[in-house]
């Protein structure tokens, strides 16, 4: 009886034992996150006057005592360029938070000097220090559609409707937004969507990355004066490898894009003041066709063979009872900078 008696005590004691062990507790303390903030070493920067042609980087330390949410922008002087780095930690690892030149949207920095601020959430002051950019980064790194800077390709195809009003499919250096051209699209259809296009042949068979690792980047400008209701840019991507580009010489559209061909398509809507550079996963595309059955929709870089850039918007007629409102506007959807790149989009390369 005593024996047994031991036993049940042993084992009580095991039980109550193990039942009352803390369990592992990942992340920090709740002392720890609403202890008062305190700066334990100052924001340091590594390179504070960079050669981003040479593809130096940037890199921000700061230590706290707790996890904080804290955001780095970055702007320059001269451009108004920004770039915005944000994270929530006890410390900002100059290993990691890495700045590359690039902004996180247009304008693109130049050589000139830059304020850097770092804000805490929650607290009113901020740390501040300056970045004197030597050279600029440059956006050349990557498969080129088209930059326009030698005209209109030659082997280019231009098709837009006739009948319309002020239509402005042409090369221009008013407002580039890289180098010293860009491309005009827009006018005014008041009885269709469709205002026109640009074709353009492609030959990237060299292309080793799968459709996730491959990004097409093109800058877009519109202005908010005549921005139109149900304006965007559609973008094709024909991986026809049969018919050639210009099968019928006697019409002024490649011939790689029809419905029963293995064609990929991006909507863009247009809606925004000056220029803006967007960027697309080419596996994000979606086939235009996606229900015929007699396509074979194997998405392969290697099998682009062009790039149809067309611009469209609701029709401007007074009598549209769908957007009136586009009355006596222009569509402007002009175009610049088209280039793949891989594994990240132009601005974070």
């Amino acid at each position: 009886m005593k024996i047994k008696t031991k036993i049940f005590l042993f084992i009580s004691v095991l039980c109550l034992t193990h039942s009352c062990t803390k369990k592992e507790f990942e992340g920090p303390l709740i002392e720890t996150l609403y202890a008062d903030f305190e700066l334990i070493e100052s924001l340091s920067i590594t390179n504070k006057n960079p050669n981003f042609t040479n593809n130096e980087q940037v890199g921000f330390y700061c230590k706290f005592n707790k996890p904080v949410e804290w955001r780095i922008s970055i702007m320059g002087t001269s451009t108004n360029a920004t770039r915005l780095i944000t994270g929530f930690s006890s410390v900002i690892d100059s290993n990691n938070i890495l700045w590359n030149g690039g902004p996180s949207q247009i304008p693109f920095f130049s050589e000139e000097e830059c304020v850097v601020e770092l804000t805490i959430e929650n607290e009113i002051d901020t740390i501040r220090d300056t970045i004197n950019i030597i050279s600029a980064k440059n956006y050349e790194d990557g498969i080129w559609v088209e930059s326009f800077e030698n005209g209109f390709p030659e082997n280019g195809l231009v098709h837009y409707n006739n009948d319309g009003g002020g239509m402005t499919f042409s090369l221009a250096s008013d407002f580039p937004l890289l180098g010293n051209y860009y491309y005009k699209m827009g006018g005014r259809v008041n009885w269709d969507w469709a205002l026109g296009a640009i074709d353009l042949p492609l030959s990237i068979s060299d292309a080793t990355q799968n459709p996730e690792e491959l990004y097409l980047n093109i800058g877009i400008l519109s202005d908010l004066q005549d921005l139109h209701t149900g304006q965007f840019i559609n973008i094709l991507i024909s991986e026809e490898t049969v018919v050639p580009f210009n099968d019928n010489t006697n019409n002024n559209a490649s011939d790689i894009f029809e419905s029963n061909m293995e064609v990929y398509k991006m909507k863009i809507p247009v809606d925004w003041e000056g220029w803006q550079l967007k960027s697309f996963r080419y596996s994000d595309f979606e086939p235009v066709s996606a229900n015929d059955p007699n396509i074979n929709f194997n998405m392969n870089p290697s099998d682009i063979r062009a790039i149809r850039i067309s611009c469209q918007a609701c029709p401007s007629s007074s009598g549209n009872p769908v957007c009136p409102e586009n009355f006596g506007k222009d569509v402007r959807t002009d175009i610049d900078h088209i280039i793949f790149t891989v594994n990240s989009s132009l601005l974070d390369q």
